[in-house]
């Protein structure tokens, strides 16, 4: 019987994944800009995840619920947007279409927000040729 003995890993070669982000409880921050009859804009600040994803849910949702002609949610301080706030973004747009509201999400100044919203939309553009 032969036994085969692995090659240890050089360590200095090894590379290093980063660690887990540690959940971001409070992180996220968002305001009323501006409110009017016609239009809302909200500013949201800080990181969408996992944890953070069901207060953006809540204010959205209220926000949608209030029937303002647009309603524009300024994604521009945003310094992580995840999966589950994309989940959270399209629920959003579906729920104020379904109630007559324009819905507008500007990434602003966020490179985070920018390169999630732009992945959404070219998976957008495969789905739909």
């Amino acid at each position: 019987m032969t036994t085969y003995e692995r090659p240890r890993a050089d360590p200095q070669r090894t590379h290093r994944l980063p660690s887990p982000r540690a959940p971001a409880d409070g992180d996220l921050h968002s305001r009323i800009r501006w409110k009017t009859a016609d239009a809302i804009v909200v500013e949201v600040a800080g990181d969408i995840d996992l944890c953070t994803a069901p207060d953006l849910a809540a204010a959205l949702d209220e926000h949608v619920r209030a029937a303002p002609g647009v309603l524009r949610v300024d994604l521009g301080e945003v310094r992580f947007l995840g999966a589950a706030g994309i989940r959270v973004l399209l629920r959003a747009h579906e729920q104020a279409e379904a109630a007559g509201v324009h819905l507008v999400v500007d990434p602003g100044r966020s490179c985070a927000a920018g390169r999630a919203l732009e992945l959404l939309d070219r998976l957008e553009g495969r789905r739909l040729r």
